[in-house]
């Protein structure tokens, strides 16, 4: 995968059912929450783990893949605007 950008950054877009698409991929999410460029939030239902060093043998594209339950939690609670402090 490629690295998420350690950052103080702000949710600037927010949008339901999105297919994410780059030149290698087209992955639809059900929760998107952009952050800094092409980097966002959202679920990974593919994944079936995540957290502790899972991202250096399968991490993402640059984004913060979390489960879709914890997703919908977010995706209620942020609004455009909030601001997001990224670092690992």
């Amino acid at each position: 995968g490629n690295g998420t950008p350690a950052k103080l950054c702000y949710v600037y877009f927010k949008q339901r059912n999105r297919t994410l698409r780059g030149r290698d991929y087209a992955t639809f999410v059900n929760y998107w929450m952009a952050v800094s460029g092409h980097i966002g939030i959202h679920d990974a239902t593919w994944r079936g783990k995540f957290g502790g060093e899972i991202y250096k043998t399968a991490g993402s594209h640059g984004c913060v893949n979390v489960p879709k339950s914890f997703a919908a939690q977010l995706y209620d609670v942020v609004e455009v605007g909030t601001p997001c402090v990224m670092y690992y």
